[in-house]
Parts: C-alpha cells; sequence; structure tokens
C-alpha cells in the first residue's frame, strides 16, 4: 500500500515492528531486508509516489515533482552550490544516473578502515551485498545500442591518451538510451528502489505514507518508539491531518545526510557536537566539446563511459547526456551568440568531473524547511576540479572536437587546443565554476564512541536505544566514487542486524 494526504486527509495512526523514515537508496534496502525476514515496517516518505506522465513531460515538471525544493536546494559559503536531492518515492535513486560502484579497497581504507569501523561494516560482508544488490536490480555495463555518440567519443578519446576508463555499470534492464535518468526513466527501465525494493516490501506487508514529513519522535526513557510528523500536498504547500506511527522495536532513519541530522536535531542525543558537522560532498562541473560531427548529446545512456585514469588523485572524468534544457546552461553569450550557441547543441559532448573533496561543511535547519547548507569547496578541491577540467578539454581534443567551452569565469568562452594552458591559470575561487555538489555524506558519522561521531557501530544514535541511522550521514567521510551501491549494501547489513537483534 502506497497512501498519500488524499486518503488521509484528517491524519492517522499505525503501528509496527520498524518504521523507516525515507525510501531513497537506504531507506528501500533495509526495508527489503526486514520485510524478508517477516518483519511488519512502515515508511514514512516526504515526498509523493512518482507520477511518472507527469515527471516525462519535462525537465521542469520533474524538478517540481520530485526533486527537493523543485530543485532549487544549495549550499552557501563562497558560492552557491546546487545539491541536488529527491524527493520522492524511491528518493535520489530515481533521479540519479543508476551508476553502481562497488568500494575499492583504497576507498574503503580511507573511509571506513581508518577511523575504526573495519569490525563494524566488514569489507567482506560489503561485497556479499554488492552481489545481492546487483542480482535484485540488473547490474551491468551499459549495452553498445545504448552508449550513444556522446558515451562513445569519450572512450575514443580516453583510448587515444591511453587512459584507463571502463563502459559504466549501471542497475538498468534494457536501457533505451533516452538519456532522461533525471526524469525517473519515464520508460520504467531504470532499477530504481521505487521499482525494485519498495514494491518487493510491500507484497511483504509493509505499509508506504507517502508525502508525509516526519517531524519528531516518540520517546519513552530513552528510547525511540515511533514518529510524529503531517501529511501534506507537495502542490500547494498547505499542511493536511497529524501522523504517528508507533514502532515496537525501533525507528531508521534513511533521510540523507541533510535531512537525517535534522530529523536526529530534535533529540538530545550524546555525540551532539558531531551532529549536522563533517559535510562532504563530490563538487563537480563540465567541459562542453564542439565537435563538426552530429553527436545529439541527449541520446544515449545518461552516464554510459567513465575515465578512472585520475582516480587516485581524488578525479573521476564521465560522459553526461543531457538535453538542451539542462546542457544549455554550458553556453557562454545572451541573446544571439546564445542563440547561434543553441543552434549547433547537436553537435556538442558534454563531459563531467568529480573531486573527492577534503573540504567539510555543515547542515543545520528544522524539519519542513529548507536546509541550511553550508560548504564552500578548498583551494585544494578546486586544484582537483581545474585539473579534472583541463583534461576533459584534453579528452574532446583527442576524440576530434573544434573547440572546448570550459565555463569558467574569467577565460574565454571557446578555447583551441593551443589554449589549453588559460585553464591551469584559472583562479582557485569557487566563484568562479559552476559547481554541482552531488555524493552527500557525513553530519551523524558513525564513531565507536560519541566523543567522535553521533551512531554508534550498532547502527544506533549514542545514547539511545531504539533509533537507527542507516544512511550516507552516518560515513565519517566521502568515497571518491559514486555511492549508492555502498550506501545500499551498508543499509542492507544493518538491516541484517537489527533483524537478528529482533528474533
Amino acid at each position: 500500500m502506497i497512501a498519500t494526504w488524499r486518503d488521509f486527509p484528517d491524519g492517522t495512526d499505525d503501528e509496527c515492528d520498524i518504521a523507516v523514515i525515507g525510501t531513497g537508496a537506504a531507506g528501500g534496502a533495509i526495508g527489503k531486508v526486514l520485510t524478508d525476514a517477516g518483519l511488519d515496517v512502515v515508511f514514512v516518505e516526504e515526498g509523493p509516489p512518482i507520477d511518472h506522465l507527469r515527471a516525462g513531460r519535462s525537465v521542469a515538471e520533474a524538478s517540481r515533482h520530485i526533486f527537493r525544493d523543485g530543485g532549487t536546494q544549495v549550499s552557501m559559503g563562497r558560492s552557491f552550490i546546487p545539491v541536488l536531492q529527491g524527493r520522492c518515492v524511491g528518493g535520489s535513486t530515481a533521479i540519479n544516473s543508476a551508476i553502481c560502484w562497488r568500494i575499492p579497497d583504497d576507498a574503503y581504507d580511507r573511509a571506513f578502515a581508518r577511523f575504526g569501523l573495519a569490525d563494524a561494516l566488514p569489507l567482506a560482508d560489503l561485497h556479499r551485498q554488492y552481489d545481492v544488490i546487483e542480482r535484485d536490480l540488473d547490474v551491468h555495463a551499459v549495452s553498445e545500442a545504448a552508449l550513444g555518440r556522446n558515451n562513445a567519443l569519450m572512450r575514443a578519446g580516453a583510448e587515444k591518451l591511453g587512459w584507463t576508463g571502463q563502459v559504466t555499470r549501471r542497475n538498468e534492464t534494457d536501457c533505451e538510451g533516452s538519456g532522461r535518468c533525471i526524469q525517473s526513466c519515464t520508460g520504467g527501465r531504470k532499477r530504481s528502489v521505487d521499482v525494485t525494493y519498495i514494491p518487493h516490501a510491500i507484497e511483504h506487508g509493509a505499509r508506504v505514507y507517502a508525502t508525509c514529513r516526519a517531524e519528531g519522535f516518540v520517546t519513552a526513557r530513552k528510547r525511540v518508539t515511533g514518529v510524529h510528523g503531517h501529511f501534506w500536498d507537495p502542490d500547494t504547500g498547505k499542511a493536511g491531518g497529524a501522523m504517528t506511527v508507533r514502532a515496537r522495536r525501533g525507528v531508521v532513519v534513511a533521510a540523507s545526510a541533510v535531512q537525517t541530522p535534522i530529523l536526529l536535531g530534535t533529540l538530545p542525543i550524546d555525540g551532539h557536537a558531531h551532529l549536522g558537522e563533517h559535510f562532504r560532498a563530490h563538487p563537480g562541473t563540465g567541459v562542453a566539446g564542439v565537435y563538426d560531427e552530429t553527436v545529439r548529446p541527449w541520446l544515449g545512456a545518461t552516464q554510459g563511459f567513465e575515465v578512472t585514469h585520475f582516480r587516485d588523485h581524488g578525479i573521476k572524468l564521465e560522459a553526461l547526456c543531457i538535453g538542451p534544457e539542462l546542457g544549455s546552461v554550458r553556453l557562454a553569450g545572451i541573446g544571439a551568440s546564445f542563440m547561434e550557441g543553441l543552434a549547433e547543441f547537436d553537435h556538442l559532448a558534454v563531459w563531467v568531473v568529480a573531486a573527492r573533496a577534503e573540504a567539510e561543511g555543515r547542515v543545520r535547519g528544522r524539519p519542513g524547511h529548507a536546509a541550511a547548507i553550508s560548504y564552500t569547496p578548498s583551494a585544494g578541491d578546486l586544484r582537483k576540479v581545474r585539473s579534472g577540467m583541463r583534461s576533459l578539454a584534453e579528452l574532446h581534443f583527442a576524440a576530434g572536437a573544434r573547440w572546448v567551452q570550459p565555463g569558467i569565469h574569467g577565460l574565454p568562452a571557446r578555447l583551441g587546443r593551443d589554449d589549453l594552458g588559460r585553464i591551469d591559470d584559472a583562479p582557485l575561487d569557487a566563484r568562479a565554476y559552476s559547481l554541482v555538489a552531488t555524493h552527500l555524506f557525513g553530519t551523524a558519522r558513525m564513531a565507536p564512541d560519541s566523543t567522535a561521531g553521533v551512531v554508534g557501530t550498532d547502527f544506533q544514535v549514542h545514547g539511545l536505544r531504539g533509533l537507527f541511522v542507516v544512511d550516507s550521514s552516518l560515513f565519517p567521510t566521502n568515497l571518491g566514487v559514486n555511492p549508492q551501491h555502498t550506501i545500499m549494501a551498508v543499509a542492507m547489513l544493518a538491516g541484517e542486524r537489527i533483524a537478528q537483534a529482533s528474533a
């Protein structure tokens, strides 16, 4: 059952074994494990079920319908940086590019083992969960038929330069290469959790209360026994009836590195000094190349090829297939000059760099209000971004581009092959780049005790019983690779332990 504010205009109550806040990668994965174990599960989801017809009309309609804050959520610091998240049944798995990366050994050591979490999150157990996820979600390399010219050009450039790269592994079935992943895959071919693990949990008795905003917790003697909130209408913002879910065995928070610390902030917890702190991300931007041949960058798997040659340096390069609604932001000029650029959009290839950043930010806010995210990439982070942009430009020319469009303030709108040194001299100032923050971590980090973090190695919040955190907010730092696969694996591992403790 998926219910919304329309089904309960006056509100309702429910009770269950485990209440799960959030239906994204972590919530969907743990819900699958818990219901398979025979536990009675209720999901509380702030966003709506996805209306694929509505989301498919346009990027603007999809943004209004399934993105948090209509796609306008930003971090504030030296510059405003978009922080894109899904707010719908399926969470960000519904709007991402479906990339599935197993955590490399070096990333595991850096992100978990170095923080004393090797026993809590054994690498062998994560790989065991990866096996399950890859089977359930049909994870495989993008087919040649779905690759498209944009992805193929990046592969050709990497091969010419001798750079290590690979066709991207993603969770999808028979991708048709429409380049519309951010609109929730209107063809239903992406195996996001709204079409896999959430329906599976419902078949095993779970209930989903969508358009229901969690606002706080029911507690008794330092034990969390439920969650309360309100239904609301996402189209009008009008509040609806109240909702309380009593949870006999505990509440799982899987609301993301942004929303989880805000929810936990409604409680007095140990480790509060770390709550909302240590916000990490992979900031990135793109470089467009203009080709003599027709590219049609809107056709192909949204992200079908990646260059991993510089991963040890904290830099990952990826192709990005998008339509003119979003791709045109890479075009320079206004008026007639902008229209000239738009006229040759089908000759554009758009590729992006994501950096494993070292900067930390913070998250503050109240449930139901826009989050206050403070974050500024460091000079070292921007050096990685700038280096990645230089590499993207070299890739474009290796693949046959006439010129590139760096999109860096202070540089010419177009650069030729002999002008790439200009990128090396670009300022290390976040205001000079069109950055986007993806892959969010921290804010409720896991640690053996409350002096170092918010969540214990048993996934329970320090100082409280029955309150578990299973999303990427518990990651002590960023991974340097796409995190969805690891978020799901960690959540499934947590689900196994919670189910065993409840047996």
